[in-house]
């Protein structure tokens, strides 16, 4: 349990777990207001029995956030405070680390890994990405790749800001309606916090081989068909390409 500054990725995770609503005793005008996620039957009913007991009892109006309209119309630098979360990514973070680190060994022969495969880089960038905290993938690129900064930093960005979370029906409709044919995972599919990318359409002349091999750690190339079954939530990059 710990306090986490408030972003669009942090959101979107509360959302997935069934929050709807952030509130706080802090007022609307506050500048640096501290949240509380919270889940309500009806948002519309809680928002208007919020109002009638604030004129009733002359209480200065408290600050909310319906979390399905702050995703659809605010920016990341447009919230503010800090929102109270139970979920514990640095914990899941070392662990992955670590079960990595004895699958690849990257701490014992980093030289043998580049920017583009490697797996202690998209861990990191999963963990910005689940968090919100950009600061130890910043640090670690320039560190290790001070020459892909920019662009690495840019695409991290414009990734948060296209992120989704959908359950498995929203996911089957969302794959259908973009005919998706493979589906490409940053860590390992099977990890429920894994970023799914659309590698390819249908009627693509670029053919893409699916072994369905699950023992890689890192970039599982599958059908979305074959991946349905595997969660109850996704997380994918809504940016589907013309040309993959």
């Amino acid at each position: 349990m710990q306090f986490a500054t408030l972003t669009r990725s942090i959101l979107l995770d509360l959302q997935s777990k069934g929050y709807n609503i952030l509130t706080s005793k802090n007022r609307i005008d506050d500048e640096n207001p501290t949240w509380y996620p919270i889940s309500v039957p009806n948002v519309w009913d809680y928002l208007l029995q919020l109002d009638g007991k604030t004129k009733v009892m002359s209480f200065q109006e408290p600050a909310v956030l319906v979390i399905e309209d702050a995703l659809l119309n605010v920016e990341d630098q447009q919230l503010d405070g800090q929102v109270f979360i139970e979920d514990d990514h640095n914990l899941r973070l070392n662990q992955r680390l670590h079960i990595y680190n004895q699958y690849y060994q990257f701490v014992a022969n980093p030289e043998v890994y580049d920017f583009s495969f490697d797996p202690q880089r998209l861990i990191i960038r999963n963990y910005a990405l689940h968090t919100g905290d950009h600061s130890m993938y910043l640090d670690y690129l320039q560190l290790h790749y001070p020459e892909h900064v920019s662009v690495g930093m840019k695409d991290l960005e414009s990734l948060t800001r296209s992120l989704i979370c959908l359950d498995s029906t929203q996911a089957h409709n969302w794959f259908m309606m973009h005919n998706v044919a493979v589906i490409e995972s940053d860590i390992w599919v099977c990890d429920e916090d894994a970023i799914l990318k659309v590698l390819a359409v249908q009627g693509d002349d670029y053919r893409w081989n699916i072994s369905g091999d699950t023992e890689q750690l890192i970039y599982n190339r599958i059908a979305p068909q074959d991946l349905l079954p595997m969660h109850d939530l996704f997380w994918i990059d809504s940016r589907v390409r013309k040309e993959i």
